[in-house]
């Protein structure tokens, strides 16, 4: 799920709704006539052409990007969905933070799937775990799933259902607020969007979720940090 967060916002930044979350400098015809607007999200084989780091766009098609070169971004996303985490995955993630200070703030927004049945304690070892290899100083932000739709399979609902859900996310307030993590709930603004599967939004649903962690960030006093 948060990589259609991450798709959403380079949506954003690249000021194109048809192919913006995707790497469609390397599309063939069949490929942009098929990964197109929703379904860079909804089609399997178009979602995993997702966009993974702002340098992949500068590389290959820096003129798509809405920011000047005066004024550089830097949006990437590592995936660790497991407990306990692969050493690989972590030291990848090490890595890409580097060992000095950068010269503009880091912001980290930590996203959650359905992997672990939405387990609490499980989902707070995760947190815990990526948190002490965080710099603690910058801003953090917790993503919590959305809400689930009418599809959603009947084998999943008990464990990841509405009210499974919904319990989920104010526990996890609560334990992000205890570890100086700020947390963004987004069951209430999708329980009424479209679930082509009966988990996953659309391009609307995810880009109102992008537009969510953008507010955070304008909140933010850069200067502090």
């Amino acid at each position: 799920m948060m990589r259609h967060v991450i798709g959403s916002i380079n949506v954003l930044i690249r000021k194109n709704l048809g192919y913006g979350a995707v790497t469609d400098w390397n599309f063939s015809d069949e490929e942009r006539r098929d990964c197109f607007c929703n379904h860079q999200f909804n089609v399997k084989a178009c979602s995993i052409q997702g966009i993974f780091k702002t340098a992949d766009v500068l590389a290959h098609d820096p003129e798509s990007l809405a920011c000047p070169a005066s004024m550089p971004i830097d949006v990437q996303i590592e995936e660790m969905v497991r407990f306990p985490i692969d050493e690989e995955e972590l030291r990848r993630y090490k890595e890409s933070l580097g060992t000095t200070k950068p010269k503009k703030p880091y912001v980290f927004i930590f996203g959650h799937g359905l992997w672990n049945d939405l387990d609490v304690q499980a989902t707070l070892n995760w947190l815990d775990k990526v948190v002490a290899e965080t710099t603690t100083f910058f801003p953090r932000l917790m993503l919590t799933p959305n809400a689930s739709g009418k599809k959603k399979p009947v084998e999943w609902r008990e464990t990841q259902g509405n009210e499974a859900l919904m319990n989920f996310e104010e526990s996890i307030r609560v334990e992000a607020a205890r570890r100086g993590v700020e947390h963004l709930g987004t069951w209430n603004m999708s329980i009424q969007s479209n679930k082509f599967d009966g988990v996953h939004l659309d391009l609307k649903g995810n880009m109102v979720k992008a537009m969510m962690v953008l507010n955070w960030l304008n909140m933010l006093d850069v200067s502090q940090y």
